[in-house]
Formats: structure tokens, sequence, C-alpha cells
């Protein structure tokens, strides 16, 4: 069986396998406080993200609450529960007279 161009490209694969890592440039300590650096300031940032949203949480919370203290709101109309009698008249009209003599 023919393999076409699969032992160049397994040939160029390995290769890049076997080139090793590349080194990192530059001072590692400067690096390690730059890293540090990028962390705090994503760490600030996420803690100010979830304070804001406790913020709004706590803001919409007390709406609620003042809603509820003044009856504002809607109101929920309370289901009637219909009875057997209800059931059974409701095709029938009432107070239908056949007609006067």
């Amino acid at each position: 069986m023919a393999r076409g161009n699969e032992r160049e490209l397994a040939r160029a694969k390995n290769a890049k396998k076997n080139a090793g890592p590349q080194k990192k440039e530059g001072n590692p300590l400067a690096r390690n406080e730059n890293d540090a650096a990028a962390l705090e300031q994503k760490r600030a940032a996420k803690a100010g993200k979830l304070a804001e949203a406790a913020a709004a949480e706590a803001d919409a919370k007390a709406r609620e609450e003042q809603k509820a203290a003044m009856g504002g709101g809607k109101k929920k109309k309370k289901k009637e529960e219909s009875g057997l009698d209800d059931l059974l008249s409701a095709g029938l009209t009432a107070g239908k007279k056949k007609g006067k003599k």
C-alpha cells in the first residue's frame, strides 16, 4: 500500500516533538514578580465584581422589602374553588322564565 505523504508528515511531527520546549527569556525572578502582580490585579478585579454583584443583590432585596411594607406590587387574585353545584349548573341560566300569563 502506498502511504503518500504520511511519512513526511510523521517526520515533521516527530521533529517538532523532539525539538523540546523553548526557553523563556529574561530573569526568572522578574517574571515571577510580574506574574504575581498580574495575578493580584486579576484577584482584585474579581473581588470588585463580586462586591458589586452583592451590592446590587442587597439593593434589589431592599426594594422588594420596601414594596412589601408599602403594600405595593401586583395583587394576586384568589382562586375560588368551584364547587359541585357550580359545575353542574354551568350550562343553566338562572332566573329564566318561560313566559308570563
